[in-house]
């Protein structure tokens, strides 16, 4: 058996790798969801279960910001980060997130830190849609990731997300359908003591409105109280008097003389 000289091997191993880059450089650009059921590579600062994030289930549109189906991001600086396992392209994205917070969606090919470019940003839509959840799809320019990261908030330092996923082509619907699922606040010590603004204030200055209302009535009604009934005793008096006068004869003016 003829062993091949050096350089034919040498072309053939190149041609082979060739081969296996435009493989890798041509996966296919498909309307699935590159992050669904995904778990976080790196976190920051993130309060609540992950695996939430990217279950493909959200909360009903306007429910409350704190709903038992998000994460809660405690600081503008906390984010969570996605490996797709392979640099993909990506040209849309779906985050349902607090309505009145904007979150930034940056993409890195390598995963270092100085490396990571902005996608597109999550806006702020509390003005169009109302506060709580709210869903926010968007389109971007193509861009070429291997790691994906939300986070960087601004708002009013209340953060949640529900749901986070991108896509390399935008699905039809878009946003695609959910899974929705009733989302009640979430009952702790610390969403009680800090509730978010615009959501439960409203229900109290209604009820403290009703309270004030109420003491103004009631100091109405003490000052302009009749006075109080006479007793019985007070009452036989008062017909005593009465009778005595009218049995006494009237007196005579000054000057006349009596009738004869």
């Amino acid at each position: 058996m003829k062993t091949p000289p050096p350089a034919l091997s040498l072309l053939s191993a190149a041609v082979a790798l060739a081969s296996f880059s435009s493989l890798a450089a041509a996966a296919p650009c498909g309307t699935e969801n590159l992050l669904a059921g995904k778990k976080p590579s790196a976190t920051q600062a993130i309060k609540g279960d992950l695996g939430q994030v990217t279950d493909g289930i959200v909360g009903p549109e306007g429910a409350p910001w704190d709903s038992a189906v998000v994460v809660t991001l405690e600081g503008t600086t906390s984010s969570i980060t996605y490996d797709l396992g392979e640099v993909r392209e990506i040209s849309a994205i779906v985050a349902q997130a607090d309505a009145n917070d904007t979150y930034k969606v940056m993409g890195s090919v390598d995963g270092s830190p100085a490396s990571y470019k902005l996608i597109a940003e999550v806006a702020n839509v509390v003005s169009t849609t109302g506060h709580g959840l709210r869903t926010r799809a968007q389109q971007a320019p193509t861009t070429t990731a291997r790691f994906v990261r939300i986070g960087d908030a601004n708002g009013d330092n209340f953060f949640s997300l529900s749901e986070f996923a991108v896509y390399c082509k935008a699905p039809t619907p878009f946003p695609p359908g959910m899974k929705i699922v009733d989302a009640p606040p979430v009952a702790t010590p610390d969403s009680q003591a800090t509730p978010k603004p615009g959501s439960d204030t409203g229900r109290w200055a209604l009820l403290l409105t009703a309270v004030a209302l109420a003491l103004a009535w009631l100091a109405y009604k003490t000052i302009t109280r009749p006075a109080a009934e006479p007793t019985d005793a007070e009452d036989g008096a008062e017909a005593k008097a009465a009778d005595k006068a009218a049995d006494k004869p009237a007196d005579s003016p000054p000057g006349d003389k009596p009738a004869t």
